[in-house]
């Protein structure tokens, strides 16, 4: 008998059983379906949770009082949480009564309650330390494990919001302030500017009062040399009208001889022009000493409007006010000198104007003296006229003496004058500097930060570069739960035949014939699992395969694999083999880094996790589904064969067939 003849005959009486055993086939086929079905229900309910998040109630609670800041009324509480709703991350519920919404979190009404305290934006806005604001997220990790663990992911992004929004307040507030101090510096720059200019100005206007007062100062000590002299022409002009007078009043006796005695016609011309001279000389000083008295009053009333001027001018004005007190003062005493200068010259020009009058009648008396002697004596001035020509020469002389006074007065008041003058100039121009330096000095822009409130406030913002990308997290347990329900798949069809039971006359068989033979059944059985599993997953769940054939050559391979697994457990361990399968699975769940990184488990689980079949079946499942590993696929679909293969080895090579006669050949379940 050939090797596949004796295949043939083996798979024969397993056949037999089912053909024979209707519910035997029934089971059959109903066990096909069982790793898919139960795949199916597991993925179908954990498919996209995250979607799914926003019917997990939650309760909120707002306790904070608010706060007042920079003017500004705040209550951070009430944003945060508007904004948390206006998210809808989950289905919110708002509370009054914080222990209301903690009762209902404890009867497991609310998976958790983000409860806001009454000094929470006390303590936020300030952030005068790190953490001074608190959120209580109160939850209950024995309601619901995966609740709290919302709960606790909710709660720094909940403080990362928060952060965010104060940041972003902080900056606004620190960037319009910014734009007040550039507008306030422009303006003041402006201001700066017009002083500097009014500063230019006044030290122009003070040197040419400097040089004006030099001027006045030369036109002052000329009037002095001029009234001294005038001082001196009438003292001389009163010390001799009395004896005028007298040799006047004595005349009369001596007429007579008075004609052979006269001076010469020329003589009495020039006198008679000098006394013109006088008088016209008189009238003009009169009119140098208005027109002086003008220009000093003109002089008062500027020194008045600059000192109104220097009044204002910020920093340096109480300087150039000292300055401008001596030459005040030296003004008002010129305008005293001027004042008696011009009473005494108005004397003086009275006077004057009698002196050329009695000159001219003397002189017209004396030409006539001659001729008529006697007409002469007759028409000399009278008693009156006489004492008048001497109180006129008087006041003259005292009118000299006021005008001599008040020129010394005048001039003094120029010296004074003209100090004060050189003084301003000297403030003039330190304040001219002082206003350079401190216009240099000003930066020309307030060094603001650039950007915006938000961009400043969120100025990083991670960038995530994922490989091998998972649509959801359905998906992302396929790789994960298949092989568990796979590996369910191949224990139950381990109960489909007998595994160290043969018939008689299968006895002298070559032993790997009734090997396979005996796994020809199940094979076909795990095999048409894998199909209906990949049917599933494609046509009910919408799994995405980017490639299909290594998907479906990942299936199929494991299913194999697991087979041959729990058929070498059978024939090391008979029927106790099957419970070994199902603690080999549990085992492995742990241990394969399915639904946790293996660095996460305990050291023991770690040491297992290169031995176990799943780790490398997970390991293909998510290379084929994902591209994951780099895609790295045929080394750990090797592994799993090679798996397999030594599986089978041991299998084949382990155990004795217990032999049963062709009568008590049975079915494994007792299905009857």
């Amino acid at each position: 008998m050939s090797w596949l003849t004796a295949v043939r005959e083996v798979l024969r009486y397993e056949w037999l059983l089912l053909a024979t055993h209707r519910k035997l086939a029934v089971a059959s086929v109903g066990l096909l379906f069982v790793p898919a079905l139960y795949a199916l229900i597991y993925l179908w309910g954990m498919w996209d949770p995250a979607s799914h998040t926003h019917d997990l109630p939650a309760g909120l609670v707002n306790l904070d009082t608010g706060a007042s800041y920079r003017g500004r009324d705040l209550n951070i509480g009430a944003d945060v949480l508007s904004a948390i709703e206006r998210d809808g991350q989950f289905s919110y519920r708002r509370y009054t009564d914080p222990a209301d919404a903690r009762r209902r979190v404890r009867q497991g009404e609310l998976a958790f309650v983000l409860e806001v305290p009454p000094d929470f934006s006390r303590q936020a806005v300030p952030g005068e330390a790190p953490g001074a604001a608190k959120l209580a997220i109160y939850t209950s990790e024995g309601n619901n494990y995966s609740s709290a663990g919302f709960a606790r992911r909710f709660a720094p992004e909940v403080a990362q919001r928060v952060n965010n929004m104060l940041a972003e307040a902080r900056w606004e507030l620190v960037l319009s302030t910014a734009a007040g101090s550039q507008r306030n510096l422009d303006s003041l720059r402006l201001a700066l500017a017009d002083l500097h200019q009014g500063s230019v100005e006044l030290s122009e206007g003070a040197r040419n009062a400097r040089d004006g007062g030099q001027t006045l100062a030369v036109g002052g000590r000329n009037a002095a040399d001029a009234a001294s002299r005038l001082r001196g022409g009438a003292a001389q002009l009163a010390e001799a009208a009395p004896q005028l007078v007298g040799g006047l009043r004595q005349v009369g006796p001596v007429l007579r001889g008075l004609d052979s005695r006269r001076p010469d016609d020329a003589d009495l011309l020039a006198l008679r022009q000098g006394a013109r001279q006088l008088a016209d000389g008189q009238r003009e000083l009169g009119r140098g000493i208005e027109a002086l008295a003008a220009g000093s009053r003109q002089l008062d009333g500027g020194l008045g409007q600059f000192r109104t001027a220097v009044d204002e001018v910020p920093l340096f004005g109480g300087r150039l006010l000292e300055g401008l007190a001596p030459l005040e003062e030296g003004s008002r005493q010129l305008l005293v000198g001027l004042d008696a200068a011009r009473e005494g010259s108005a004397r003086l020009q009275v006077a004057a104007m009698r002196v050329d009058e009695a000159v001219a009648s003397l002189t017209e008396g004396t030409q006539r003296a001659g001729s008529a002697a006697s007409s002469l004596a007759s028409r000399l001035p009278d008693e009156l006229r006489l004492d008048s020509f001497v109180d006129g020469v008087r006041e003259l002389s005292r009118g000299s003496d006021s005008l001599h006074g008040g020129v010394r007065q005048l001039a003094a008041g120029q010296d004074t004058l003209q100090a004060g003058l050189a003084r301003l100039v000297d403030g003039a121009g330190r304040l001219d500097t002082g206003l350079q330096l401190l216009r240099g000095s000003l930066p020309l822009a307030v060094d603001a930060p650039g950007g915006s409130a938000s961009g400043l406030a969120l100025s990083v913002e991670p960038v995530i570069e994922v490989v091998a990308p998972v649509p959801n997290n359905g998906t992302a347990l396929t790789p994960n739960f298949v092989p568990l329900a796979l590996w369910v798949g191949a224990v139950m069809a381990a109960f489909l035949v007998h595994f160290r039971r043969i018939v008689e006359p299968l006895a002298g068989l070559p032993r790997t014939a009734q090997v396979a033979g005996k796994l020809a059944l199940p094979a076909l059985a795990v095999l048409l699992q894998a199909l209906l599993m990949l049917a599933m997953l494609v046509g009910v769940l919408k799994v995405p395969l980017p490639q299909p054939g290594l998907f479906t050559l990942t299936l199929l391979s494991s299913s194999l694999t697991f087979l041959l697994l729990v058929f070498a457990l059978v024939r090391l361990l008979g029927d106790l083999g099957k419970v070994a399968a199902v603690l080999l699975l549990i085992v492995q769940v742990s241990a394969a880094g399915a639904l946790l990184p293996i660095e996460l488990s305990d050291e023991v689980f770690q040491a297992l996790h290169p031995y176990v079949p799943l780790t490398w079946v997970v390991a293909a499942f998510r290379a084929s589904l994902f591209g994951a590993y780099d895609g790295m696929f045929w080394p750990q679909l090797g592994v799993v064969l090679a798996i397999g293969a030594g599986a089978l080895a041991l299998g084949t090579l382990a155990g004795r067939w217990r032999m049963l006669p062709v009568s008590q050949w049975r079915p494994p379940l007792d299905i009857e």
